[in-house]
């Protein structure tokens, strides 16, 4: 027995197909816009009180994170590192922002050291606790401390905000710099 293939049916299957889509891509871009907002009021490494606004104009790589943590933020500020030094005098487009969610022990000295160790364009910032935990709810991330073990505890996404510090983009830990590099310059 032999098929015939109705093309009109076929093509306009195709069309609602890719139609329904680009309506989910859509819905979950403006879902994610609605959960991650990107305010924040905080102090910089420098002793400085700046807002997201301080950033416009820059394409933004924020993380959160702290200075002691022994694995998950070196190597995520690296490969962060590591996208500004690849993308040579374009990275000036861009603001990479570590946020420490520890409040007890990172001061802004200590973060001022911290991420110049990775790249002298990186910001620290910092805030009371409820600062941080207004950022936390407008990132849509966790942390905190486990009082017994004194351990901090953190959401390891990387952010990529826009030139006016809304959501484009979220990257899981152990993302490569060439993955970050690529999205980057979609936006230049």
């Amino acid at each position: 027995m032999q098929y015939k293939r109705n093309n009109s049916v076929m093509t306009t299957l195709a069309a609602g197909f890719r139609l329904a889509l680009l309506c989910l891509a859509a819905s979950a871009t403006a879902y994610a816009e609605e959960v991650v907002k990107g305010n924040f009021e905080l102090i910089d490494h420098q002793g400085q009180v700046v807002t997201e606004h301080s950033y416009d104009g820059k394409l933004r790589l924020v993380f959160f994170g702290f200075t002691r943590c022994p694995d998950v933020c070196p190597t995520t500020l690296f490969e962060v590192a590591r996208v500004l030094r690849n993308l040579g005098d374009a990275a000036a487009n861009v603001q990479p922002i570590f946020i420490s969610v520890d409040v007890d022990n990172d001061t802004p000295e200590i973060l001022a050291r911290y991420v110049a160790a990775f790249h002298p364009a990186m910001v620290g910032l910092t805030g009371s606790r409820q600062q941080l935990d207004a950022v936390a709810a407008s990132f849509n991330v966790t942390y905190g401390v486990e009082q017994a073990t004194d351990s901090v505890y953190h959401s390891s996404y990387l952010f990529l905000m826009d030139r006016q510090g809304r959501f484009l983009d979220l990257f899981g830990y152990g993302v490569r710099a060439a993955t970050i590099e690529g999205r980057l310059r979609e936006y230049f």
